[in-house]
């Protein structure tokens, strides 16, 4: 019996209608995609499907694992000036691999930007992949995304999805070391791939076509019907994904601190998705998921020329709940996310607004209509491009403490209504945990990271350290400024670089600045970091690169892998402190005048204290006074942990050093049952 005998008018209905929508995303996504996008996305298909030594991600092995189920029905769909050269026929391996292939995100809407990724999930059963397979499959992937890259500028992104976890509600590993999304929220990426999905090849996933009203207990039963049909003469044409369920309590709290940890690297992607489960949670559940609401769409609007397109759908529902629920300063902000992702404005590539965009522009002006603002609000976001650092660092920063604020929303709200499903601090999502932690501002002892990767990518590679003596205050400045060519060695004019809007940072102490920039990654890599002569700044140029760079190595940039999940929670100093004495003051000076700390917490949050001990007179006395500062401040509980940041110390530094490290022993042998820095951070994951 053909599986179509199991579908009823309803399903063949809908199926129709779900060609014709997908059929238009392709369109849009080919009509929005560079050259080099576009030709990646063509020829996917056929790289997967052939292992043939002219095409990339060629395996120069016998029996090399490959195959597209039912490519030959791809093939004949693409039109001839879409396909790959030389391919007509292919010979079919045995038994193809890939059983179903889809795009997940925003291609095919107008999320679709220049930045744009091409993520596919490439669905597999074990049977056809063990584990040698598996091993040589994940090898042509990653040569096939190398290619992509180096030859045509586009990322694509291969996820191997097991088909036998996926229909139990699970996500396989495979995607790299760290945890993902799929394994701490499955629900959540299930749902985003239902919603958001571009059918590419393969078997067409079933739940596209189960109807609205139709129970997840007959779906089940469907699916299990279909199943024994599988490779009997042909396989069905349709393949069971999983039904897009309500998550439980801790997967609602896993998915909104992964989105939490993701807005490092896509702060506006990332307040749009965080959004709708404060929704869920303040609907008591009552809300429809994202994924009913485009396949109602489809369903009311099965039009061959014009795809609906699930982006509109989720930025109008964020919106939409927003005006209810947000302060106007907050609802514009996330209104102004919403437009600088569809343009394109933010993110990878900073540069590329297509203004030819029909779409993107209808969409935009119906919006500022629905909003009632002026135009020159959004002539100012067209302008993006051209924002000073300092505004777009503050938008950026209002924008992580408003993603944060609705993180901690669901969190309570979480833990109010299931206080016995819900833990923050579990094994597993203590990774994600730490992250939030580590971001977190407003301490005085903190040092800030930037909004996000993207803030970073922005500044400009030139950066001043200036003090201001009437405001005791330390200044990083962002410039963009090359000597003129006929005088190389010119110093940098004070004007071009001392404005307000350069300003891209300001702390009370000049080491604070150094940790900032260390923290930041805001050396090597290009970035140049100077003090300007004509500053008032009693620390020299050179004197302070050379700090930065010590410190840069005594506490490198951190991998949250390697945090240990036995001191995790603790606020005290992990590993290093770095020291540095009189680090202000005349290096002439003999006398120890003031200390300043950069260390790391368990979380991996860095942070600096200082002290001034120039009040007192007797050396001794300062002694003491800096070795309570360092078990206090810091939490430092062995003498071996303290390093000195000068890196080329006089001799009364040294001595200075040495003496300090012999008090600090002395004082916890004094005090063998002080407070070893224990107790759990009190703060509220």
């Amino acid at each position: 019996m053909s599986e179509r005998a199991y579908l009823d008018d309803r399903m063949l209905s809908l199926l129709m209608a779900q060609k014709l929508n997908n059929q238009a995303r392709i369109r849009d996504l080919r009509a929005r995609a560079t050259p080099g996008f576009r030709k990646v996305f063509d020829f996917v298909p056929t790289l997967l499907h052939l292992n043939h030594p002219d095409l990339p991600g060629y395996l120069d092995v016998p029996f090399a694992p490959r195959g597209v189920l039912f490519y030959d029905t791809w093939l004949k769909n693409v039109h001839e000036s879409e396909r790959p050269p030389f391919v007509s026929s292919p010979p079919d391996p045995p038994r193809p691999v890939v059983e179903s292939l889809a795009l997940i995100g925003s291609s095919g809407s107008v999320g679709h930007t220049a930045g744009s990724d091409l993520d596919y999930w490439v669905c597999y059963r074990p049977s056809s992949l063990p584990p040698r397979e598996m091993e040589l499959f994940s090898q042509k992937l990653a040569a096939i995304t190398q290619w992509a890259l180096q030859e045509h500028g586009a990322e694509a992104n291969f996820y191997l999805v097991n088909l036998s976890e996926l229909e139990k509600g699970q996500v396989s590993r495979n995607w790299g070391a760290d945890k993902t999304e799929g394994e701490v929220a499955p629900q959540f990426l299930l749902e985003e791939l239902y919603r958001t999905c571009v059918f590419v090849a393969g078997r067409v996933p079933l739940w596209t076509i189960w109807p609205l009203e139709g129970s997840q207990e007959d779906y089940l039963k469907l699916a299990r019907q279909i199943a024994p049909l599988e490779w009997r003469d042909a396989p069905p044409r349709f393949v069971n994904m999983g039904f897009p369920e309500k998550p439980n309590p801790q997967e609602f709290l896993a998915a909104s601190m992964w989105l939490a940890y993701k807005s490092e690297s896509a702060p506006f992607k990332g307040i749009l998705k965080i959004v709708p489960i404060l929704e869920a949670l303040e609907e008591n559940f009552a809300a429809p998921l994202l994924c009913d609401i485009v396949k109602r769409e489809i369903i009311r609007n099965p039009d061959p020329n014009s795809a609906v397109d699930p982006y509109i759908i989720t930025v109008e529902s964020v919106i939409k709940f927003a005006e209810k629920k947000f302060t106007p300063d907050n609802l514009n902000l996330l209104r102004e996310s919403s437009i600088l992702k569809v343009l394109g404005l933010t993110g990878k590539s900073p540069a590329a607004a297509p203004a030819d965009d029909p779409a993107k522009k209808r969409v935009i002006d119906r919006w500022i209509s629905e909003w009632n603002w002026p135009r020159e609000k959004l002539d100012r976001l067209l302008d993006y491009d051209n924002w000073s650092d300092r505004e777009r660092l503050d938008q950026g920063n209002a924008l992580l403490v408003l993603l944060f604020s609705v993180y901690i929303a669901i969190s309570n709200r979480l833990i109010t209504l299931f206080p016995d499903q819900v833990n923050a601090q579990d094994a597993e999502l203590a990774p994600f945990a730490a992250r939030i932690l580590g971001r977190q501002k407003g301490l005085e002892a903190t040092v800030d990271l930037l909004p996000s990767q993207f803030h970073r990518a922005s500044l400009s590679k030139g950066l001043a350290l200036d003090y201001d003596r009437q405001s005791q205050l330390w200044s990083v400045y962002n410039y963009a400024w090359e000597p003129p060519a006929d005088l190389p060695s010119a110093t940098l004019p004070q004007e071009a670089w001392k404005t307000e809007k350069n300003r891209v940072y300001e702390a009370k102490r000049a080491v604070k600045a150094a940790a900032w920039l260390a923290r930041n990654q805001l050396l090597g890599h290009g970035f140049n970091v100077s003090v300007p002569e004509n500053s008032d700044s009693l620390v020299t140029d050179d004197y302070f690169n050379c700090f930065l760079y010590v410190l840069n190595s005594a506490l490198p940039p951190l991998s949250f892998s390697e945090l240990n999940p036995d001191t995790l929670w603790q606020a005290a100093a992990q590993g290093t402190v770095l020291l540095a004495f009189n680090f202000e003051i005349p290096r002439e000076t003999s006398k120890i005048l003031t200390l300043d700390a950069v260390f790391r917490t368990g979380w991996g949050e860095m942070r600096h204290v200082w002290t001034d001990a120039s009040d007192l007179r007797v050396e001794a006395d300062k002694y003491l006074l800096l070795s309570s500062f360092l078990l206090e401040s810091c939490g430092v509980f062995d003498p071996q942990k303290l390093r000195l940041g000068d890196p080329n110390p006089s001799n009364h530094l040294r001595r200075a050093f040495l003496n300090l490290k012999s008090a600090f022993a002395a004082s916890l042998y004094k005090s063998p049952n002080a407070n070893r820095g224990e107790s759990r951070a009190l703060i509220d994951l």
